[in-house]
């Protein structure tokens, strides 16, 4: 799976998190060695310990019925004596609307009054409030400041919460080498937020030196307890071969992981695999399940995979009008080969009736996106007059577009409008340039065009053996143009190929924007993540 849509893959696989952590780490546990019977006498005395403690007891059932509205009773007796672990309870019983109706006003209030007397969760939850607007109005400096008050206490939450204020510059000013050191103190606690996050800093080179061996061991820590969003990064990994030995198998493997994690790009990753046999068995079937599952998800690029599954009868019966269905749900999020497609369907009247106005709308869409075979379809309907009046000038600039990725059909296009003269300056040059870039693609047309120009010496020196040469190529490949020139030439020897133009005689010149041979944008590996 090496196609360009790695990039987006990467970025999206190796995106950092907005702190996703917002459950307050739970109580600590009080001391349950001592008979509750003690508990509950010191309790009654007004022990503050004994109070919280007894609290915890019926926030948890030990020993006792489970009873939230008994616990924040005892948590605000023992609260109210400022006993912060108790303070902090009672803001979390707020905060999670145990025993009480949650409110979060209340809830900071409590936390605050913790943190005010060192408590490091209350810290930390401060801090998060903050950061966060959660029941207060946003403040990135004042939650830095409580961040950094946990994490000096070695709060693995606030740990990891400072390094990605610093590597944001949220708050602070932005040190990603900083960043990286707190995001390394939560990792060696265990957290697998942080390290993935210290694998994602060495992926990238953010705050020290780029090092994919340590990022991909980093990946594994987390991805061993569960982190699908590691996971995923480990299976990327070993499909492109980085920090690791290329290994699809290895990159099923995790994508697996993750994908029943939930998580909606590896679902696609393991759908993807599965389609083109990728480190797996090929099995469409089991392809367009889990395309299924990133499709349900709002996962565009799946949505696109399912309609190309319908439309080419890959594990289903053919079916243009799902196909269409599937393109339209991709194209209406913006996805460029959801717009291509639906706009190939409207062409061609596959799944829709046939509309050249509708086609023209999406082509341009998905040319609007740098599409470059859409660049092309669009430059095709502005030349024949489908969809829109008849541009020459606008056909040449699209086709441009498309020969500027190296498209081999926009190339071959623009080619023969150099070669007439119509949309652009005639210039039998830039027409011999433009046919050899096809044709050295294997374009069949262009290897023609490029033979026409050579034996009448049009932009190049004339040359009948090298024409030749490209008529034979050309007839090789089935086009009757080269086979007609051939004949041509064995039949009347030297002079000029009369009545053969390279471009709009015979089948290879009459294929319209929506009848585009073997659907060359359809293949999957060009289209598809991971």
């Amino acid at each position: 799976m090496k196609t360009k849509s790695y990039a987006l893959g990467l970025a999206l696989a190796l995106s950092m998190p907005w702190l996703a952590y917002a459950e307050d780490p739970a109580p600590g546990p009080a001391n349950t060695t001592i008979d509750l019977k003690y508990w509950v006498e010191f309790a009654n005395q007004g022990n503050p310990a004994a109070q919280y403690g007894l609290g915890y007891r019926y926030a948890n059932g030990q020993g006792v019925e489970r009873d939230d509205a008994q616990a924040v009773d005892w948590y605000r007796k023992s609260a109210d004596q400022g006993n912060a672990q108790a303070q902090y309870a009672l803001a979390y019983m707020y905060a999670s609307g145990r025993g009480v109706d949650a409110d979060l006003k209340q809830a900071n209030d409590w936390y605050l009054r913790a943190a005010q007397r060192g408590n490091a969760d209350a810290q930390y939850a401060i801090g998060y409030s903050y950061a966060n607007g959660r029941g207060m109005d946003v403040d990135k400096e004042d939650a830095v400041s409580w961040y950094q008050k946990s994490a000096t206490q070695g709060q693995a939450q606030a740990q990891y919460a400072l390094g990605y204020m610093y590597a944001n510059g949220l708050g602070i000013d932005e040190d990603k080498a900083i960043a990286l050191g707190w995001y390394r103190k939560a990792a060696d606690q265990g957290r697998s937020d942080a390290q993935y996050a210290v694998g994602y800093m060495y992926d990238n080179g953010q705050g020290t030196e780029e090092d994919q061996k340590q990022a991909v061991a980093w990946y594994k820590k987390a991805g061993d307890q569960g982190s699908a969003q590691a996971q995923y990064a480990v299976g990327y990994s070993y499909a492109n071969g980085r920090g690791v030995e290329q290994d699809d198998a290895e990159a099923y493997s995790w994508y697996t992981k993750a994908a029943e994690g939930g998580r909606a790009d590896a679902q696609y990753a393991v759908g993807y695999s599965l389609a083109n046999g990728t480190g797996v068995a090929r099995d469409y079937r089991q392809a367009l399940q889990w395309y299924r599952k990133a499709a349900d998800q709002g996962r565009p690029e799946a949505q696109y995979a399912i309609g190309y599954l319908y439309a080419n009868g890959q594990g289903v019966k053919v079916d243009d009008g799902s196909a269409v269905k599937w393109y339209r749900r991709a194209a209406a999020q913006g996805d460029v080969q959801g717009e291509y497609a639906l706009a190939y369907m409207y062409a061609g009247g596959r799944g829709v009736a046939k509309d050249n106005g509708k086609a023209f709308e999406w082509y341009g869409k998905a040319a609007g996106q740098g599409h470059a075979d859409a660049q092309y379809a669009l430059g095709y309907m502005y030349d024949n007059g489908q969809g829109t009046k008849p541009d020459k000038a606008a056909a040449a600039s699209w086709y441009r577009k498309a020969a500027d990725q190296n498209n081999a059909q926009g190339q071959y296009a623009l080619a023969y409008l150099y070669y007439q003269g119509t949309g652009v300056a005639k210039d039998y040059g830039q027409a011999a340039d433009l046919f050899r870039k096809a044709a050295a693609q294997g374009d069949a047309r262009a290897e023609y065009g490029l033979g026409y120009m050579y034996y009448n010496g049009h932009g190049v020196p004339k040359d009948s053996t090298i024409a030749a040469d490209w008529f034979n190529k050309a007839a090789a490949k089935g086009l009757p143009e080269a086979q007609h020139g051939l004949g041509y030439m064995e039949a009347n020897g030297e002079g000029p190929i009369k009545d053969l133009g390279p471009l709009g005689q015979g089948t290879a010149g009459k294929r319209g924007a929506g009848d585009m041979t073997g659907w060359v944008i359809f293949h999957l590996l060009m289209a598809l993540l991971p």
